[in-house]
């Protein structure tokens, strides 16, 4: 890839490629020691976690953006507490309360990792006969709406399709049987919450699955219990990409910067000799004949 050709100062800049469920680890030290607590109660110890998750070396802010399911303009506004080097006061304020949106965002997130490490925990002890009865009882519950027509239901979605998509996570889910079903119907429960339409639930499943069947790390992660399961749903799709994807958007990313930096004579230089590199422009062959 292009990544083996940047210098070796730069190592350490391909070697912390963003793993999830290590990410959320950081997260629970992080408010641990800034907090004292798991919990993150307020915007000023949210700032204080994020601050302290931004000044790790290596660390790009595209990639916390992406976990956290935001906008790395969004996250940029947080660090800079809102404010904005502007005259226009609507500007400001839209500013101001789109920081104060992020930030109940970003705290949401916080502690949806430290309840699923009580969740993940509360799972994993929990006896495994009564797996099968949870699962009935739910697949009960999740008919009686569908058979009596009642219209909380969404139109289209049946107890049969969510089956269907239970069955599509558990294949790239490696666990012991009991702890698999409940971590594939907690998955399924958060994915049905988030998008209960038809059209969005089933483009949801199928691109997690695909996400979990080809980044392995990701679905250890999660049957492990390091994933938080509204990560998984929540985070942008850049977020579960596999590691060499990352990277190569990383270097990509990183050569269209130095790209943007270049005035026109450089440009127009850089784009001579790689058209010449390329062989474009020559004349053709002469003929054998001849």
């Amino acid at each position: 890839g292009p990544w083996l050709e940047l210098p070796r100062q730069q190592a350490w800049f391909l070697a912390a490629a963003m793993d999830i469920g290590g990410f959320a680890e950081e997260v629970l030290d992080v408010v641990a020691n800034v907090c004292g607590d798991r919990i993150v109660e307020n915007h000023d110890q949210a700032a204080r976690v994020l601050d302290a998750l931004l000044q790790v070396r290596g660390r790009n802010r595209r990639e916390v953006a992406a976990v956290l399911g935001v906008s790395l303009e969004q996250l940029e506004r947080c660090r800079s507490r809102g404010t904005e080097k502007t005259r226009d006061e609507v500007y400001a304020d839209f500013c101001q309360v789109d920081a104060i949106y992020t930030w109940n965002m970003l705290m949401q997130r916080i502690n949806q990792a430290a309840h699923w490490h009580e969740e993940f925990r509360e799972m994993h002890s929990a006896p495994g006969d009564e797996t099968e009865d949870e699962a009935a009882d739910g697949l009960e519950e999740q008919k009686s709406p569908c058979e009596s027509g009642e219209s909380s239901a969404p139109p289209g979605l049946s107890a049969a399709s969510r089956e269907r998509a239970r069955g599509l996570l558990a294949k790239h889910i490696d666990a012991p049987d009991p702890l698999k079903q409940r971590l594939v119907n907690r998955l399924e429960e958060e994915i049905f919450e988030r998008f209960p339409e038809e059209l969005s639930y089933r483009g949801t499943v199928r691109q997690l699955a695909a996400n979990l069947r080809r980044n392995t790390m990701l679905a250890a992660g999660y049957a492990l219990g390091r994933v938080p399961a509204q990560w998984m749903i929540l985070a942008d799709y850049e977020a579960l990409a596999p590691r060499s994807i990352q990277l190569q958007r990383r270097v990509l990313r990183n050569e269209c910067l130095k790209e943007v930096r270049e005035n026109d004579e450089t440009a127009q230089s850089n784009s001579t000799a790689w058209a010449a590199a390329r062989g474009e422009g020559l004349a053709p062959p002469p003929d054998n004949n001849q």
